[in-house]
């Protein structure tokens, strides 16, 4: 998110300093690399509620760190009153509209760094395997997908999964007009090259304060202090403990993932195994096993049986192995309503949010830049769903 908006913002004329820790790997690094286009309604639903019940680990994917309960317990009491009604519709209409235009602009991405081969455009399948297969799949491909279009899967092409499974799959949706960036690494690392080479500044520090007055916004970092006329915070789960005068109730919401090598055996399609919550994503030689919604606060240690649950799925699918698995985990900054904070802060204008877009940071990370970018040097207008005053105490609509 944070090098995507500093590209955007230095090649529409800004003077731009990103402050990031060297080596840093946000969540986005870690996913299955998914361009979620089909993903147009907000998660902050009662059956979302629901499911943290029916699927709650170790039968299902979303965990709850006891140890944490201090981190997640307000934040689900607000998670609960964004799910009244009217705060679902005017999340959906949001989110769509960013939706809308979110692959569109990775295609403008990709055509400014001259990098087509990191986006790869043939979709994704969601696959099924119990015995209400067709049922689902038939519920799938009648639910709402914005840009997405959702195609049943012929006989052949299911057929072209099993003979490599263990596990055969019965059903399945092939999603079109969604992608997949081929080497997250080559992303972030391409991002920033150009950044540079477009003259931005990139300091290797730990930003650790903001201050803002009427004129200037101070930035303290772990390499001294900077002064700007305009500060994005795009930090994730950090962002919040650089606000303090700002309400920012993001919670860490982990994911999890395993990767090895997969010895030149794989070339299917990346699917997502439904009744597993398993996404498998192919980035060139390797492969990635990624799942789980684990709430709890960002510095807690992992929990190893979310790894051992995937690696579980992985022999069990029949997958191919030809290397140890390597383990990754990361926080999502999930905010209440599952809408991202984007735009000024109304008691500080020079403070601009760009943080809260939980797993879909890698789908709207293009998008956010450009709406942003345009809200910062023409006074573009953003969705009032979107404002970072939202869950402040001042906030008319306050969630």
């Amino acid at each position: 998110m944070a090098r995507t908006c500093a590209l955007r913002l230095q090649e529409q004329g800004c003077a731009v300093t990103l402050v990031a820790e060297p080596d840093s790997t946000p969540p986005s690094w870690g996913n299955a690399g998914h361009i979620a286009t089909e993903q147009v309604e907000v998660l902050a639903r009662l059956t979302t509620a629901t499911r943290v019940l029916s699927d709650h680990f170790p039968r299902g994917p979303v965990a709850l760190d006891w140890r944490s309960l201090p981190a997640w317990l307000p934040w689900s009491v607000r998670f609960l009153r964004a799910c009244l009604p009217g705060t679902v519709h005017r999340g959906d209409d949001a989110l769509r509209g960013l939706m809308l235009n979110a692959l569109p602009a990775w295609k403008r991405l990709i055509t400014t760094l001259d990098r087509p081969d990191l986006l790869d455009l043939r979709g994704i399948v969601k696959l099924w395997e119990g015995d209400d297969a067709e049922q689902k799949a038939a519920s799938a491909l009648q639910a709402d997908h914005g840009p997405a279009r959702a195609i049943r899967m012929e006989a052949l092409q299911i057929a072209a999964f099993n003979q490599f499974l263990s596990s055969p799959v019965k059903a399945g949706v092939h999603f079109a007009e969604t992608a997949h960036i081929t080497s997250p690494r080559d992303v972030l690392d391409t991002l920033l090259a150009r950044f540079t080479a477009a003259g931005g500044i990139a300091l290797s520090a730990r930003a650790l304060k903001i201050d803002h007055a009427a004129e200037t916004v101070r930035v303290r970092t772990t390499q001294g202090d900077l002064t700007a006329d305009r500060v994005v915070v795009a930090c994730g789960v950090r962002s919040g403990s650089l606000l303090p005068d700002v309400p920012v109730p993001l919670v860490a919401e982990r994911g999890y993932h395993v990767e090895w090598t997969h010895g030149g055996r794989w070339t299917l399609p990346n699917a997502v195994f439904e009744d597993r919550a398993v996404v498998v994503t192919r980035f060139g030689s390797r492969l990635r096993a990624t799942s789980f919604v684990e709430f709890t606060k960002d510095s807690s240690p992992p929990d190893p049986r979310k790894w051992e649950r995937l690696e579980a799925h992985v022999r069990a699918l029949g997958l191919p192995v030809a290397s140890d698995f390597a383990r990754w985990h990361g926080s999502r900054p999930t905010l209440p309503d599952y809408l991202p904070a984007l735009g000024s802060f109304r008691h500080a204008p020079r403070l601009v949010a760009a943080y809260g877009h939980n797993h879909l940071g890698l789908t709207l990370a293009p998008v956010t830049a450009e709406a942003l970018s345009a809200h910062i040097l023409r006074g573009a207008p953003l969705p009032t769903a979107f404002s970072p005053d939202r869950f402040s105490l001042r906030s008319g609509s306050r969630i």
